[in-house]
């Protein structure tokens, strides 16, 4: 029992919280009534934005309109409310909003909260690559069609749909894969696809199962034994209920057998339920039902780790290291991320995470962005190569903007586009060969091969980095003609991680024409100098418009160019934010990487601290993700680095239940 004096001690601590908690939240209404409601209440919402709801203190904590919270944090934090045409916030009025944000939503519960742990499901690409790595077989090249003599996708991309990006911007996003319906026939046909190749493969029939081929009948000795070891082999390391699920699907091979004179029909029937069943489709933890962290086991960690890095199931070495628990071990896990770093399966990384993160992987998933099938494969590999590059020789993330260096597609360094210099070849890991034989595949007797690209050097003025790609430069353009505009709300969002929200009001292009008052065709330039006629368009285009005409000299398709169709001089020219003008790509990317870098890295570990958790960040990750930058900083922004502070971080390592 505790003592009187010692509980009215207490209780009189907490009434004094509450008290300077009540105070400090009425100092933050009081700068919302005084400075913000005229524009954003209930009847002029600008912009959507309605504050009044935060006036009511139940809704001033984590949980209640958290959202519009961290929407007003960000505003206010850059300096963006109020606009740059009213009255700016008193140095005390900012002061008591971050403040009060900091202590109720990035505090939260004190700095060891990480929020209730979803429960992940595959996605669809996790799916085809677990279904590869059990069954030991490729499935996801793509083939020619042997009737329209089209490069299609492989066959099992085709079956199960698309997932839909959540909130955190990815498709492995557990809350938005938590509310779609499971497509549970589909997930079913492509097992029976990949069971049906499975069958054609003696290699890995013996693999997996301990012999080449199966016998015409099995008895039921041999059915039980080769459900056990594909049980075994399907439910990633963990035999805690082996026995039990094995049982279970025996006793379905044997109900099955009932209806089927076929043994071996019956037992693929089981290998398909086996493979569509919620330990595989669903990576199960087990739940302490706590609200406070606590530590997720070796084998849990280890299949956190291997979907992050390779988006498969973890393989032997890790299910090894994750059965004995030595996994735990800070020394033990770096070396198994260097590891895995080091294998061509990390190309997941490069294609799943920056593929959804820079949208290069719309080349192949929009047909708005198509030119022809083989140069569309050839741009998206330049850029893959790229990444996996920055990757395998852990380069900094900054070379993303610029670098001496480059990977070219073949019939992009014809003799018309001389003046690039080929890196010697010995130069290049090999790995990069192992990568690029997921390009090949066979369809009947016809061979497709995709050319693989080749690390050159920069050349002078007009490429090095991913940012004038002729993927990127593709996908931020029209179908017809590029948008400067497009491009840099592109760089400024995506790259740097900075939104930018339409105003009200914008003007047409026509509207900016008759401003102009110009009689012949405007440049693309004169038309841009529309936005600096109003404040409330100069307050985002001042950023937007640099950055979208320095990468002018770069067609719809990426190729150079010095005029437009109409003869009009190129001219890839302009003045940065700071003040700093730029006369070519080159050179706005040095300004670029002066004004954003730390921005760009910052942007950088927030995608992959969401995409690593399967979630949206939340205001309680924000002093991990502060830690993740700052120990990447120190290492000159290296890529490993930031996947490493990652993966030894509370929010990876642990798991909390409510």
């Amino acid at each position: 029992m505790i003592p009187v004096r010692q509980f009215f001690t207490a209780f009189f601590i907490m009434c004094m919280a509450h008290a300077v908690q009540a105070a400090e939240f009425a100092a933050v209404a009081e700068v919302f009534e005084d400075r913000c409601l005229s524009c954003h209440d209930r009847d002029t919402p600008k912009a959507g934005i309605d504050l009044t709801p935060l006036l009511d203190p139940a809704n001033a904590s984590y949980g209640n309109h958290t959202q519009l919270w961290v929407r007003l944090e960000k505003m206010v934090a850059r300096g963006a409310m109020p606009p740059e045409n009213k009255k700016p916030l008193e140095a005390a009025e900012k002061k008591a909003i971050l403040d009060w944000f900091h202590q109720s939503f990035v505090l939260r519960e004190g700095q060891g909260h990480i929020g209730p742990t979803p429960l992940r499901r595959l996605t669809r690409y996790e799916f085809e690559n677990t279904l590869e790595a059990v069954l030991g077989i490729p499935l996801k090249a793509p083939y020619r069609d042997t009737i329209t003599g089209q490069i299609e996708p492989s066959k099992i991309t085709t079956i199960v749909p698309s997932d839909i990006p959540g909130e955190s911007g990815f498709d492995n996003d557990a809350h938005r894969l938590g509310k779609l319906k499971l497509p549970l026939k589909e997930l079913a046909d492509a097992a029976n696809h990949a069971l049906k190749q499975f069958r054609k493969n003696p290699q890995a029939m013996k693999a997996v199962l301990g012999q080449t081929a199966l016998p015409n009948e099995l008895s039921e000795s041999d059915s039980k034994q080769l459900i056990t070891k594909f049980v075994e082999r399907t439910h990633r390391g963990n035999r805690s209920r082996l026995e039990e699920y094995t049982e279970s699907y025996h006793h379905l091979y044997q109900r099955h057998r009932q209806t089927s004179q076929d043994s071996v029909a019956s037992l693929m029937h089981v290998f398909e339920m086996i493979l569509i069943s919620p330990e595989v489709l669903y990576r199960m933890e087990e739940s302490k039902s706590q609200n406070t962290p606590y530590p997720v086991t070796g084998l849990e960690l280890a299949t956190r780790l291997s979907f992050f890095l390779w988006a498969s199931p973890p393989d032997a070495e890790l299910l090894k290291r994750g059965r004995d628990g030595s996994l735990l071990k800070d020394e033990v896990l770096k070396a198994q991320i260097a590891r895995m770093l080091n294998s061509p399966k990390r190309v997941a990384l490069a294609e799943n995470f920056t593929g959804q993160w820079l949208g290069f992987d719309e080349l192949l998933a929009n047909s708005e962005y198509l030119r022809d099938e083989r140069w569309n494969r050839e741009a998206y590999d330049e850029v893959l190569f790229f990444i996996d590059e920055l990757i395998r020789s852990n380069r900094s993330v900054l070379e993303l903007v610029q670098s001496d260096w480059l990977y070219k597609r073949a019939t992009a360094l014809q003799p018309k586009n001389h003046g690039y210099t080929k890196v010697d070849p010995s130069k290049m890991d090999r790995q990069h060969a192992d990568i690029f034989a997921r390009r090949q595949s066979k369809s009947r007797n016809r061979k497709v091969r995709y050319d693989p690209p080749i690390l050159v050097e920069r050349q002078g003025d007009r490429e090095g980095g991913i940012i004038t790609s002729a993927a990127i430069m593709r996908v931020t353009a029209s179908k017809t003609r590029t948008s400067p505009i497009r491009r840099g709300v592109w760089v400024l969002n995506t790259l740097i991680g900075k939104a930018m929200e339409a105003p009200e009001d914008v003007p047409s292009i026509e509207e900016a024409r008759e401003a102009l008052n110009i009689k012949q065709n405007p440049t693309v330039a004169e038309l841009l100098k529309q936005h600096t006629s109003k404040a409330v368009c100069n307050a985002c285009h001042k950023e937007i418009d640099p950055l979208g005409l320095g990468l002018e000299n770069f067609a719809q398709f990426g190729d150079w160019r010095t005029q437009y169709p109409d003869k009009a001089p190129v001219v890839s020219s302009g003045v940065m934010p700071n003040g700093k003008a730029f006369q070519s790509p080159r050179e706005m990317k040095t300004l670029l990487l002066e004004l954003y870098g730390d921005d760009i890295a910052e942007n950088f570990a927030r995608q992959l601290f969401a995409y690593a958790l399967g979630r949206k960040l939340q205001p309680y990750d924000r002093i991990t993700l502060d830690h993740i930058v700052s120990e990447a900083k120190k290492d000159g922004y290296k890529t490993n680095t930031f996947i490493e502070q990652i993966v030894l971080s509370k929010q990876f390592r642990y798991r909390q239940d409510r």
